[in-house]
This record gives structure tokens, C-alpha cells and sequence, in this order.
């Protein structure tokens, strides 16, 4: 029993040096359970002194697992409790030793000295049924403890599923949304983010900023798409033309095109704060301009999801 104490001493040693921020009550229960290791409670008492240390060595678990915790410092109180148990045990199963050595050496001790001992043994049980009810509130307050962290488990796990629900709805929602958005425009993926191409003869009358109504269907198909993207994501409108006319006209009709769309779908529900519009000319044609379907191909809306900025 001993060398048992000793590698618990060694044990909760060692705890205290790693745990260097524990909590008052935990290094009061370690500091108690040293001393008495040392004492009568190490000789008298080991049984009671182990119930302590078991304790005692849950609250370092506690404390190395999670930190200074009601948990922790519930245990640290038990374990204390449970030392000072050992003590007062220790100290009356010394009194009875010293009480049965009297006896059998033949001493008859005085009646003022019985009397002193039967007060110090009432007092003794007084003291270990205060310490049982203690125990008691105790256990009942780590029960309670408990079942608040089962319930807070329960409800954390909850929000948890429902989330991963949302999550899978979402992403369910926009795999079907660029599915269907396929079948009226080009996309594809870019260095710079997913890009959807519209056709600028499809959107707009040759030379015009105002949406066709046949554009606004189509238009209603990307505004669901880019709904369902990630919150997070922004967008960007440009509008292209061909060479056929002059910088100066070509650069503000591609603006008010990409800003024609933009403004559309925002009509839609897409936010407009994640949304912008850029007018790009005839800087960035995707074909040359000798044949009218290349210049068809240049006069285009792009609408960019991801790292356009």
C-alpha cells in the first residue's frame, strides 16, 4: 500500500508541474493529499486516503483534458473532503490504539479521560456524517453538472445535422441550378472563377443597351444560379462589343449593357452588394473580326463567379 501511495504522490507531482495555471481548490486537494500521505492518515487510514487520490486523480484528468472546468473543481472539492476523511479516521483509529494499548498494559484510565474520549468519538462521528452529507450534495451537484453538459451535447449535435442538412439542400439547389443554366448559356471554369457566357445578340438589339424581353427569361435562369452560389462569393457583370464601332462608342455601350444585366439581376433577388458591372470595349474579344459570326462571338455579356474582383 506504501509504494502504491508513493507513485500516486509521484503521479499528482508530476500533474502539478504541467498543469502550472490550476485552479486553488485542485492545488489545496493536491497539497492536502500530500501531507497526509505523510501523516497518520498514510498508516492509519490507507483505504480512505485511496478513495481520495481516485478522485483526485479524475480532477487532473479534468483539468489536463478541459482546463479549469466546474468539473474540475467539483472533483478537487470531493477529493479534499475525502482527505480530511482519512485524517479524521486516522486520528480515531490512533485514539483507539492508544485507547486498547492502555487497556491491555493493564492501565485503568481515569473517568475524566473516558469521558474525554467518548466526547472525542461522538465529535468524531458528528464530524464523519457532516462529511457523508457533504459527499452527498456533492455527487448530486457533478449529477446535476452532467446532465446540463448531456442536454447542451444533445442540442449542439442538433444544430450540427441541421446544418449539414441546409448544407446539402444548398448544394443540391446549385448543382440543379447550373444544370439548367447549361442548357442556355456557356460555362465554364477559369483561373479567375466560373465564367457564364451570353450571347450579346441574344440579350440586346444591335447598337442598344435595353433588354430584349426574350433576354429576360433567360436572365431569370442566371439569377437563380447565382443565388444559390456560395454567400460569400462575388460577382462580376462585363459587358463586350465588337470592333465595329469606335473606343468611344464601344466603351460606354458595353458599361450600360453589363450594367443593363447587373441591374436585372438584382431585380431578381441577387444581392447587390455582391454583384458589380465593368465595361470592357472591344479590349478582350474572344475571336477576330473578319467574319460576322467572330463578331457575333465578341459581342457578349460574361458574368464572373469567384476571384474576379
Amino acid at each position: 500500500m506504501n509504494k502504491t501511495l508513493f507513485a500516486s504522490l509521484a503521479l499528482t507531482g508530476l500533474i502539478t508541474g504541467c498543469a502550472t495555471a490550476a485552479p486553488s481548490m485542485l492545488v489545496d486537494a493536491r497539497q492536502s493529499y500530500e501531507t497526509a500521505t505523510k501523516g497518520l492518515a498514510g498508516k492509519l487510514s490507507p483505504t480512505e486516503l485511496y478513495d481520495a487520490k481516485k478522485v483526485l486523480d479524475k480532477a487532473n484528468l479534468e483539468f489536463e483534458a478541459r482546463g479549469d472546468t466546474l468539473e474540475c473543481r467539483d472533483l478537487a472539492y470531493v477529493a479534499q473532503r475525502k482527505v480530511q476523511l482519512a485524517d479524521v479516521k486516522a486520528s480515531t483509529e490512533q485514539d483507539r490504539q492508544s485507547i486498547a494499548a492502555a487497556s491491555k498494559a493493564g492501565v485503568v484510565a481515569r473517568d475524566d479521560q473516558a469521558a474525554s474520549s467518548r466526547a472525542a468519538l461522538s465529535s468524531t462521528r458528528q464530524q464523519l456524517s457532516n462529511e457523508r452529507r457533504d459527499n452527498v450534495a456533492s455527487t448530486n451537484d457533478l449529477l446535476a453538472a452532467n446532465d446540463a453538459k448531456g442536454k447542451e451535447l444533445a442540442a449542439t449535435t442538433a444544430q450540427l445535422e441541421a446544418e449539414k442538412l441546409a448544407r446539402q439542400s444548398a448544394e443540391a439547389k446549385l448543382a440543379g441550378a447550373m444544370k439548367d443554366l447549361a442548357t442556355i448559356a456557356a460555362v465554364k471554369e477559369e483561373a479567375r472563377g466560373v465564367v457564364i457566357t451570353l450571347s450579346g445578340s441574344v440579350l440586346f438589339a444591335s447598337g442598344k443597351y435595353a433588354l430584349l424581353n426574350t433576354a429576360m427569361t433567360k436572365l431569370d435562369q442566371v439569377a437563380e444560379a447565382l443565388k444559390a452560389q456560395d454567400s460569400t462569393k462575388k460577382m462580376v457583370v462585363e459587358g463586350h462589343t465588337d470592333t465595329m464601332g469606335s473606343d468611344s462608342t464601344n466603351q460606354p455601350l458595353s458599361l450600360n449593357r453589363a450594367n443593363a444585366v447587373r441591374n436585372y439581376l438584382v431585380s431578381r433577388g441577387v444581392g447587390a452588394e455582391k454583384i458589380s458591372a465593368v465595361g470592357m470595349g472591344s479590349k478582350k474579344a474572344v475571336a477576330d473580326n473578319a467574319t460576322a459570326e467572330n463578331r457575333a462571338n465578341n459581342r457578349r455579356v460574361e458574368i464572373v463567379i469567384g476571384n474576379a474582383g
